[in-house]
């Protein structure tokens, strides 16, 4: 499964009231309730950067109980409701962190991503880059974004580390390859999804290096409520492993919002 294509689910979300945003170069440092960073630009509808004719400002960022209060010398602004995962984050550390959502273009971008969710470890990702490229004349920026996105999308990221067991327990089955690390690296990996249907790769080192590819369809169902992934197969290296990870996620994953019959697996957003 793509994490890229889950990043994309929560993005769309989480930023569904904005319209044309734009974020150049964030640096962020956000150890929950509290944070502050540095940005070269930020634009929702109108930038600030432009506005105050400044190359960069600071900020400081605040949790309140049902929202986020950002405040700098320049401008404040207020950020009500947002989701529950973003707003719940332990901590978020952002490296040079790009953004921008505009008719037809959309892209995240960075040099490094960290962040801590309420109820999982860390996950981190390094020299990451996801575009989107649509012709969509949705009103609703969500729809609009998702729409995009599914029309075409390729993603890259050099290095993550994501806190999955059920690799490993993957690697456990697989023939000889005896059992000799919880950490599997990830890296190389790949996104290429176009009108629904993509391909993925990333690369794992486990005894020895070796791709695991995925191909499969995303699309949305329940009025854009919950993303529907169809997994079609799974290989590492030349094995075919897909019965292997299908089983392993439903024997790991135990969530109201997350539904697995293979080949689907269904994420609603609560």
């Amino acid at each position: 499964m793509s994490y890229f294509i889950l990043i994309l689910f929560i993005i769309s979300s989480a930023l569904a009231a904005l319209e044309n945003l734009q974020v150049k170069n964030l640096n962020l440092d956000y150890v929950s309730p509290q944070g502050a960073g540095l940005v070269e630009k930020l634009s929702i509808g109108m930038s600030v950067q432009e506005i105050f004719n400044k190359q960069s400002y600071s900020f400081e960022i605040y949790r309140r109980e049902d929202s986020f209060d950002v405040l700098s010398a320049y401008a404040d602004f207020q950020w009500l409701y947002p989701i529950a995962f973003v707003h719940n984050l332990q901590k978020l550390n952002t490296e040079k962190f790009n953004l921008k959502i505009d008719r037809g273009e959309h892209f995240l971008r960075g040099e490094s991503l960290r962040f801590t969710p309420q109820k999982d470890g860390d996950y981190f990702f390094r020299n990451f880059s996801l575009d989107c490229n649509g012709s969509s004349e949705l009103k609703k920026v969500s729809e609009r974004l998702k729409a995009d996105c599914l029309d075409k999308m390729h993603a890259t990221v050099t290095n993550m580390e994501l806190p999955f067991q059920f690799l490993t327990d993957i690697a456990d089955q697989l023939p000889d390859t005896p059992t000799e690390t919880d950490d599997i690296p990830a890296n190389d990996f790949f996104l290429s999804l176009y009108k629904g249907d993509f391909f993925s790769y990333v690369r794992i080192k486990y005894i020895v290096k070796a791709y695991l590819k995925i191909w499969g369809h995303v699309q949305y169902e329940n009025e854009g409520k919950t993303l529907a992934i169809r997994i079609d197969s799974i290989k590492y290296g030349v094995l075919p492993v897909t019965d292997l990870v299908m089983a392993e996620l439903r024997r790991q994953i135990h969530h109201s919002s997350i539904s697995i019959n293979p080949p689907w697996i269904r994420i609603t957003h609560q």
